[in-house]
């Protein structure tokens, strides 16, 4: 579960010290479900020099996570009492990437070098603009999403609300779990106001307000999960609006590509990811406060185009990001990550590098969603089919063309007879009727 704070600490933008605490591991051992202590299943980084910890669930090779997810640390991933969890839903291979992205393991494209100092359990390396996808590990692996998931209520919401509209706070949206931005009942915002805290400060209770505002959390993830659907993503599972940690919710590295190509190939999603600070509105005797993009590398990394930050103990650190350079706009994708060899962000930052670095015409794979791989795949064998059909037609076409020319022969000789029978029957009659007269 996420550190929760009290009001005040969330006014004056305590979500600084929430987020820093969450990227860390506690100091006390506390042995999860799964059976891994706290401190192996959320490493610190070592010192440098020293080796990266052992971790068995960044071990993909064997596909552990083809048909489930990786095992839950603590009860929020589980279903309640009396209640029994959605069944994962796997990818079926060959998936719509291309027969480079049917792996568990790494893969990369020729001219890419990756780094080998990663504690990722899946990521994907994209091109936003082509597709292609120029490196991936584990791509249909089954993971929890964190707070990456919002991009779809980010999508969802620019989609139905006037970015001007006012929209009213409830208890349950200023008191939810987990990483808040600092609204308070009573207070109204924006649609935009709420946006920003959405995607820079990963606030849930933002994201409580605008699905409210929107028909309320049960018809928003449906929402969700409709646009998941129609971007072609085969293995994403919406469950909450936020991201917290329930049972049944599921994505893939893959699918998440395909989510935030989207993302970041819409202007209005783009300029909210890519705002690093702001004045947000206080509300009551609240007075406002600055917030700031808890992205590092819009402060860091040259070119930045704008990213979102994800964490819960069962999903580890998740991230999304996007960064241009020389025209060139790549997108990375990190689930079930440690710390271990850096920050999710920093980890990114290599790959980007390596992407970039990579030629332009690298590739292992496309992001093509489903239905326009399935629809592509009907077409040719509808084609095919019809190939078939004509090929099978031809000679019955032939043989039916055949008889009505030779009915039209037989048609054409029987009157030509009968029209020099009349003629000739004519000739006889005159004649016979000259020789009467």
């Amino acid at each position: 579960m996420f550190l929760s704070t009290s009001l005040p600490l969330r006014r004056v933008g305590a979500a600084v010290l929430v987020g820093s605490l969450m990227l860390a591991s506690p100091a006390t051992a506390e042995v999860g479900r799964n059976g891994v202590d706290k401190d192996d299943w959320l490493p610190l980084t070592p010192d440098p020099g020293e080796p990266l910890p052992d971790d068995p669930f960044l071990d993909t090779d064997d596909c552990p996570f083809a048909e489930e997810l990786p095992p839950a640390f603590d009860s929020d991933a589980l279903p309640g009492r009396g209640e029994e969890a959605p069944a994962p839903v796997p990818v079926e291979l060959p998936g719509p990437g291309g027969e480079d992205l049917d792996t568990c393991g790494e893969v990369a494209a020729s001219g890419m070098t990756l780094p080998n100092d990663l504690s990722l359990g899946a990521y994907s390396v994209y091109d936003i603009d082509s597709g292609e996808v120029l490196a991936a590990k584990d791509p249909y692996g089954l993971y929890r999403p964190a707070s990456i998931i919002k991009a779809l209520l980010l999508l969802t919401a620019l989609d139905e609300l006037d970015l001007q509209q006012r929209i009213p706070v409830s208890e349950e949206a200023a008191n939810v779990d987990g990483s808040a931005v600092g609204i308070g009942v009573g207070g109204r915002y924006t649609a935009r106001q709420l946006l920003l805290g959405l995607v820079m400060r990963s606030g849930n209770d933002a994201a409580i307000a605008l699905s409210e505002a929107m028909g309320g959390q049960d018809a928003v993830v449906e929402k969700m999960q409709d646009l998941a659907d129609s971007l072609g993503t085969t293995a994403t599972r919406v469950t909450t609006v936020h991201g917290l940690d329930s049972a049944g919710v599921q994505t893939t590295a893959y699918d998440l590509s395909l989510i935030y190509q989207a993302v970041f190939q819409n202007e209005d999603a783009l300029k909210l990811l890519g705002t690093e600070s702001m004045d947000f509105p206080g509300y009551g005797d609240y007075e406002g406060f600055e917030v700031s993009s808890d992205n590092p590398l819009l402060f860091s990394y040259p070119g930045t185009l704008g990213g979102k930050t994800g964490f819960t103990d069962n999903a580890r650190h998740t991230f999304a990001v996007a960064a241009e350079r020389d025209g060139r706009r790549l997108g990375v994708v990190l689930l079930n990550s440690t710390i271990a060899a850096g920050r999710p962000a920093e980890q990114a930052e290599k790959l980007l590098d390596a992407g970039f670095d990579a030629p332009e015409e690298a590739s292992v794979g496309e992001l093509v969603a489903a239905d326009t791989a399935d629809t592509a795949d009907t077409a040719d064998e509808d084609a095919a089919e019809d190939e078939v059909a004509a090929a099978e037609a031809a000679p019955e076409a032939a043989d039916s063309s055949d008889s009505s020319a030779a009915r039209y022969v037989r048609v054409a000789a029987a009157v030509s007879l009968i029209v020099i029978l009349l003629a000739a029957a004519g000739f006889v009659g005159a004649r016979f009727r000259r020789g009467r007269g």
